[in-house]
């Protein structure tokens, strides 16, 4: 029998890949949150705007509630991140077929607005005794909110702050925005 890994899609590696790298969380307790992850112990998982909230089984009966909270972007951090993404039709066209490029990513972390977490990026917070950073409850959280983006990389944009449908409709916005206006028919 295979060990399950965490990213079936390329967004789906990239957050995991930024977990395990760029957020800087202790890499001594995310081997056990893997674990934790792997034997089916988070119970429930929600993932809203700039923050993660999950029920982890452990030691006690009643299960332990992890918050994880994200670095939401700034206004700007959305002006500069809808506008590359609105540039290229390509970006917004397959967003709107559920997938993310890797160049938006790529662009957006350039631009200042990085989809995928980084250093200070990811708070987590535990019910549970361990005061770890995280512990292994909250970092089993981490692991399947990689099966999240997997699903839907929207995901990404509403730990940013910013849901699917506000982001599509700001995209939409800036997209008509920058139509080239049509001529006028001449009638004579």
């Amino acid at each position: 029998m295979s060990r399950r890994t965490f990213g079936a899609t390329w967004w789906g590696r990239a957050w995991v890949e930024a977990l395990e790298g760029r957020a800087q969380l202790d890499p001594n307790r995310l081997p056990r949150g893997r674990t934790y992850a792997r034997k089916g112990m988070v119970i429930l998982l929600e993932v809203a705007p700039g923050e993660i909230r999950a029920k982890v089984r452990g030691s006690l009966p009643t299960p332990y509630r992890v918050t994880i909270r994200t670095h939401r972007f700034t206004a700007a951090q959305w002006d500069t991140l809808l506008g590359t993404v609105a540039s290229r039709a390509g970006h917004a066209a397959a967003l709107l077929d559920g997938e993310l490029p890797p160049e938006l990513a790529e662009d957006a972390r350039a631009s200042g607005a990085d989809l995928l977490p980084g250093p200070g990026d990811l708070l987590p917070r535990c019910s549970c005794p361990d005061r770890a950073d995280p512990c292994k409850h909250s970092a089993a959280v981490c692991y399947l909110v990689a099966d999240e983006v997997d699903a839907d990389p929207f995901v990404l944009f509403l730990l940013r702050g910013r849901g699917r449908d506000e982001v599509l409709e700001e995209l939409r916005a800036r997209r008509r925005d920058t139509a080239a206006p049509v001529p006028p028919v001449d009638q004579g």
